[in-house]
C-alpha cells in the first residue's frame, strides 16, 4: 500500500508538470501569434499597432526608446512620438528592402513567466520580438534584428 501512495504521488507530480508545460506552450504560441501580427502591422505602418506596444519599456534595435518616451511632458507629445515611431519604423523597414511577407519560421525562442521572445527569419537576418504583459494586456516591449 505504501508503494501505491508513492507511485500515485509520482504520477500526480508528473501529470501536473506536463499540464504546466502544455499551458506554457499554449501561452508561448499565443504570444507568437500576437508578436507576428504586431510586427506585420508595424512593418506596414498600420497606426493601430500603437495599442500593442509597451511604450514605457520599449527597446528597439538596441535603443531604450521607453526611456525617451516616459520623459515626454504631455500626452500630445507622446501620441506624436508614437505616430512618428510607427511611420519611421515602417519607412526604414521598406527602404531597406524589408517586407513582412519575407519572414518565415516564426517560433518562440524563449518563454518564461515574465516574457516571451519570438523570432522569425528572412534572407537578411532574424527579427526578434519580445512580448510582455502589463496591466493585463500583451504588448511588444522589444524589437531586435540579428544579421
Amino acid at each position: 500500500m505504501k508503494y501505491l501512495h508513492i507511485t500515485l504521488a509520482a504520477v500526480s507530480s508528473l501529470a501536473l508538470t506536463q499540464c504546466e508545460k502544455a499551458s506554457n506552450a499554449a501561452a508561448g504560441k499565443a504570444d507568437m501569434s500576437f508578436a507576428k501580427n504586431a510586427f506585420e502591422s508595424l512593418a506596414k505602418g498600420d497606426s493601430t499597432v500603437k495599442e500593442k506596444i509597451d511604450w514605457d519599456t520599449l527597446n528597439s534595435m538596441g535603443q531604450n526608446v521607453g526611456a525617451a518616451y516616459v520623459q515626454l511632458p504631455s500626452e500630445t507629445e507622446k501620441v506624436n512620438f508614437q505616430n512618428a515611431f510607427v511611420t519611421q519604423f515602417s519607412s526604414s523597414f521598406r527602404e531597406s528592402g524589408g517586407s513582412p511577407d519575407k519572414f518565415e519560421n516564426w517560433r518562440v525562442s524563449y518563454h518564461d513567466d515574465l516574457k516571451t521572445e519570438v523570432a522569425a527569419d528572412s534572407g537578411g537576418g532574424t527579427v526578434t520580438i519580445t512580448v510582455t504583459e502589463r496591466d493585463g494586456k500583451e504588448r511588444v516591449s522589444g524589437l531586435g534584428f540579428i544579421r
